[in-house]
Protein backbone atom coordinates (compact mmCIF):
# COMPACT_ATOMS: atom_id res chain seq x y z
CA UNK A 1 0.00 0.00 0.00
CA UNK A 2 1.65 3.69 -0.74
CA UNK A 3 2.54 5.89 1.74
CA UNK A 4 0.11 8.87 1.23
CA UNK A 5 -2.67 5.95 0.85
CA UNK A 6 -1.98 4.58 4.38
CA UNK A 7 -1.85 8.12 6.03
CA UNK A 8 -4.94 8.65 4.80
CA UNK A 9 -6.29 5.69 6.05
CA UNK A 10 -5.37 6.71 9.64
CA UNK A 11 -6.48 10.10 9.19
CA UNK A 12 -9.75 9.13 8.18
CA UNK A 13 -10.14 6.89 11.77
CA UNK A 14 -9.94 10.54 12.98
CA UNK A 15 -12.11 12.46 10.79
CA UNK A 16 -9.51 14.54 8.97
CA UNK A 17 -9.37 12.52 5.79
CA UNK A 18 -9.34 15.78 3.54
CA UNK A 19 -6.47 18.14 5.41
CA UNK A 20 -3.79 15.68 5.11
CA UNK A 21 -3.92 16.08 0.87
CA UNK A 22 -4.87 19.50 1.02
CA UNK A 23 -1.83 19.46 3.55
CA UNK A 24 0.46 17.72 1.00
CA UNK A 25 -0.78 19.98 -1.65
CA UNK A 26 -0.16 23.42 -0.03
CA UNK A 27 3.60 22.28 0.85
CA UNK A 28 3.97 21.32 -3.06
CA UNK A 29 2.49 24.42 -4.09
CA UNK A 30 5.20 26.09 -1.72
CA UNK A 31 8.41 24.23 -2.71
CA UNK A 32 7.62 24.96 -6.42
CA UNK A 33 7.08 28.70 -5.75
CA UNK A 34 10.33 28.37 -4.32
CA UNK A 35 11.85 26.91 -7.37
CA UNK A 36 10.71 29.15 -9.62
CA UNK A 37 11.25 32.24 -8.00
CA UNK A 38 15.19 31.55 -7.91
CA UNK A 39 15.08 30.82 -11.76
CA UNK A 40 14.43 34.22 -12.66
CA UNK A 41 14.25 35.46 -16.67
CA UNK A 42 15.46 38.93 -18.30
CA UNK A 43 14.77 40.32 -21.52
CA UNK A 44 17.77 41.94 -23.85
CA UNK A 45 16.32 44.17 -26.19
CA UNK A 46 18.04 45.32 -29.00
CA UNK A 47 17.13 48.32 -30.98
CA UNK A 48 18.55 50.00 -34.49
CA UNK A 49 20.10 52.86 -32.96
CA UNK A 50 19.01 55.18 -35.93
CA UNK A 51 15.61 53.83 -36.38
CA UNK A 52 14.41 52.80 -33.04
CA UNK A 53 13.20 49.40 -34.77
CA UNK A 54 13.48 45.72 -33.17
CA UNK A 55 16.71 44.01 -35.00
CA UNK A 56 15.21 40.85 -35.41
CA UNK A 57 18.40 38.82 -37.03
CA UNK A 58 21.06 39.40 -34.33
CA UNK A 59 22.40 36.65 -32.36
CA UNK A 60 24.26 38.34 -29.24
CA UNK A 61 27.10 37.06 -27.62
CA UNK A 62 25.38 36.46 -23.70
CA UNK A 63 27.77 35.01 -20.68
CA UNK A 64 26.52 34.93 -17.56
CA UNK A 65 28.93 34.76 -14.60
CA UNK A 66 28.53 32.84 -11.75
CA UNK A 67 31.96 31.58 -11.03
CA UNK A 68 33.48 30.82 -14.31
CA UNK A 69 31.79 32.93 -17.96
CA UNK A 70 30.02 30.40 -19.92
CA UNK A 71 29.41 32.47 -23.18
CA UNK A 72 26.49 31.19 -25.77
CA UNK A 73 25.11 32.86 -28.80
CA UNK A 74 21.37 33.85 -28.90
CA UNK A 75 18.48 34.61 -31.54
CA UNK A 76 16.60 37.57 -31.47
CA UNK A 77 12.94 37.13 -31.87
CA UNK A 78 10.88 38.57 -34.73
CA UNK A 79 10.73 41.90 -31.87
CA UNK A 80 14.07 42.14 -31.23
CA UNK A 81 14.36 40.33 -27.62
CA UNK A 82 16.20 37.49 -26.42
CA UNK A 83 14.92 35.94 -23.35
CA UNK A 84 17.62 34.69 -20.44
CA UNK A 85 17.18 32.75 -17.93
CA UNK A 86 20.01 33.95 -15.31
CA UNK A 87 19.95 30.79 -12.88
CA UNK A 88 22.43 31.47 -10.29
CA UNK A 89 24.23 34.13 -11.95
CA UNK A 90 24.91 37.71 -10.62
CA UNK A 91 26.45 39.19 -13.59
CA UNK A 92 25.91 39.27 -17.03
CA UNK A 93 28.37 40.48 -20.14
CA UNK A 94 26.33 40.81 -23.84
CA UNK A 95 28.93 41.47 -26.77
CA UNK A 96 27.18 42.46 -30.34
CA UNK A 97 28.13 39.91 -32.88
CA UNK A 98 26.46 40.75 -36.33
CA UNK A 99 25.69 44.18 -36.31
CA UNK A 100 28.08 47.35 -34.99
CA UNK A 101 27.36 47.99 -31.57
CA UNK A 102 26.52 51.02 -30.36
CA UNK A 103 28.13 51.29 -26.85
CA UNK A 104 31.71 53.57 -26.07
CA UNK A 105 35.15 51.23 -26.11
CA UNK A 106 34.65 51.21 -22.42
CA UNK A 107 31.64 49.83 -21.68
CA UNK A 108 31.45 47.05 -23.87
CA UNK A 109 33.16 44.79 -21.94
CA UNK A 110 31.02 45.80 -18.73
CA UNK A 111 29.69 43.09 -16.54
CA UNK A 112 26.13 44.14 -16.19
CA UNK A 113 24.30 43.45 -12.86
CA UNK A 114 21.25 40.96 -12.86
CA UNK A 115 19.84 42.56 -9.58
CA UNK A 116 19.87 46.11 -10.88
CA UNK A 117 18.29 44.91 -14.22
CA UNK A 118 15.19 42.66 -12.62
CA UNK A 119 14.69 45.86 -10.41
CA UNK A 120 15.34 49.12 -12.43
CA UNK A 121 16.14 48.03 -16.12
CA UNK A 122 19.53 49.29 -17.72
CA UNK A 123 19.82 50.94 -21.55
CA UNK A 124 23.42 50.73 -22.34
CA UNK A 125 25.04 53.84 -24.05
CA UNK A 126 24.20 54.92 -27.59
CA UNK A 127 27.30 57.15 -29.26
CA UNK A 128 24.69 56.18 -32.78
CA UNK A 129 22.09 58.17 -32.37
CA UNK A 130 20.28 60.69 -29.66
CA UNK A 131 17.56 57.89 -29.00
CA UNK A 132 17.54 57.51 -25.16
CA UNK A 133 14.39 54.94 -24.65
CA UNK A 134 14.25 54.14 -20.95
CA UNK A 135 14.61 50.24 -19.77
CA UNK A 136 11.47 48.55 -18.13
CA UNK A 137 12.32 46.47 -15.18
CA UNK A 138 13.62 43.19 -16.44
CA UNK A 139 14.97 44.86 -19.43
CA UNK A 140 18.78 45.69 -20.63
CA UNK A 141 18.63 47.59 -23.88
CA UNK A 142 20.98 46.97 -26.55
CA UNK A 143 21.90 49.38 -29.40
CA UNK A 144 23.26 48.86 -32.66
CA UNK A 145 23.41 49.62 -36.30
CA UNK A 146 24.18 47.56 -39.52
CA UNK A 147 27.66 47.55 -40.06
CA UNK A 148 28.87 48.21 -43.26
CA UNK A 149 32.51 47.35 -44.19
CA UNK A 150 32.84 49.16 -47.50
CA UNK A 151 32.04 53.18 -47.46
CA UNK A 152 30.53 54.98 -50.35
CA UNK A 153 32.68 57.20 -52.41
CA UNK A 154 31.80 59.25 -55.70
CA UNK A 155 34.51 57.87 -57.58
CA UNK A 156 37.38 55.93 -56.66
CA UNK A 157 40.84 57.96 -56.12
CA UNK A 158 43.06 58.54 -58.47
CA UNK A 159 46.30 56.94 -58.92
CA UNK A 160 49.31 59.13 -59.25
CA UNK A 161 52.12 56.67 -60.30
CA UNK A 162 51.37 56.20 -64.56
CA UNK A 163 49.98 52.77 -65.35
CA UNK A 164 53.61 50.40 -66.41
CA UNK A 165 53.19 48.72 -70.09
CA UNK A 166 53.35 45.09 -70.52
CA UNK A 167 55.44 43.59 -73.84
CA UNK A 168 52.94 41.91 -75.92
CA UNK A 169 55.75 39.13 -75.94
CA UNK A 170 55.43 38.27 -72.21
CA UNK A 171 51.93 37.69 -72.07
Amino acid sequence: MPLFQMTTQRHEQKGTASAVPLTAALLLLLALTSVVAQAQQLHIRILNAKTNKPITDEKLNVALRVDQIVSVQLPTDKNGIILVDTGKATTIRILSNMYGDCRSRGELYTDYSIATILKTGIATGNLCSDAKPKAQPGELLLFEIPKTFIPSYPAPPLSPVPPVPVPKGNQ
